[in-house]
């Protein structure tokens, strides 16, 4: 419990991921410190902190922790399958695109495993946060991050809606893009809006929309898009059914935009669990 407060920086966090009530943490907390004869935190209503010993005693506390963690997880997997929780946090487009289709068939393979899952835009901390990997576009991460590719390269085009289209000259070049109305992303890196890059066999331009609506989530992209509202760049395999059944149609079609593989990356320092590794394993052996 010492542990899991230290490294969630509050009381009530630790609880949440340990599965118990805040108080009892805290009573735990109270029993350890005096018990040691020091106080461990720094308490206020507003933040958590480790006092000097507290710091010391999680240097000395931790690894051992870890030991005992990875003593269970191994007795655990010579006695059956994997078990326990797995925290993931990933954007829209990889979980509509892979996660979603193969959830029912692991969690078939491996029953037992607790998935949790958090589809959001930004960007997070994944050992702040608790998370035990993520899933992301590119692997260009943190050096004590390990990616592991799961998906190839693919292109992200242009949608719009017809009745959209109908009401405006559908545009012929990329620069008439700028006379359209346009659904895009903020970058949760730089705060700046994320411009379209374009490629068209040799030719390759970036697009910065001039009139735009910004929604982070893709999914809400595209429903927008399906309204009306405008024109979107969104993963091909996303909107494929949408194309195929008229409800979009493509703009530019000899135009796309290209798009990293995707990877899940996950602390290269911490031993992975058991379910880190059956899920890992599993992504990479889907066809």
């Amino acid at each position: 419990m010492f542990v899991a407060v230290a490294e969630a920086g509050s009381f009530s966090e630790a609880a949440r991921r340990l599965g118990i009530s805040p108080s009892a943490v805290s009573q735990a907390i109270r029993s350890l410190e005096e018990r040691l004869g020091a106080p461990l935190f720094r308490r206020s209503t507003r933040s958590v902190s480790l006092t000097d010993v507290g710091k010391d005693y999680l240097i000395a506390a931790a690894p051992a922790v870890e030991q005992l963690r990875q003593a269970a997880e191994e007795a655990t997997g010579r006695g059956g399958r994997p078990t326990g929780p797995l925290r993931l946090t990933m954007p829209r487009a990889p979980f509509d695109l892979i996660i979603a289709n193969v959830l029912v068939d692991f969690k078939e393979a491996f029953p037992e495993v607790e998935l949790e899952i958090a589809v959001e835009a930004r960007l997070v901390d994944i050992v702040k946060q608790g998370y035990d990997a993520g899933l992301r576009f590119g692997n260009h991460l943190d050096k004590d991050m390990v990616a592991v590719q799961i998906a190839p390269p693919s292109a992200a085009i242009l949608v719009a809606a017809p009745g959209y289209l109908a009401k405006r000259p559908a545009p012929e070049r990329p620069s008439d893009l700028l006379n359209h109305r346009t659904i895009v992303c903020r970058s949760q890196i730089t705060g700046s809006i994320i411009p379209w890059t374009l490629v068209s066999a040799d030719d390759r331009i970036q697009i910065s929309p001039s009139e735009m609506t910004v929604v982070h989530d893709l999914a809400s992209q595209i429903d927008l898009a399906v309204r009306g509202l405008g024109i979107v760049s969104v993963p091909s395999a996303m909107v494929k059914e949408h194309v195929d059944r008229g409800v979009l149609s493509r703009v530019l079609s000899s135009w796309s935009s290209p798009m990293e593989a995707l990877y899940i990356y996950f602390p290269s320092r911490r031993h992975q669990s058991a379910a880190l590794r059956a899920f890992v394993s599993f992504l990479k052996s889907r066809p």
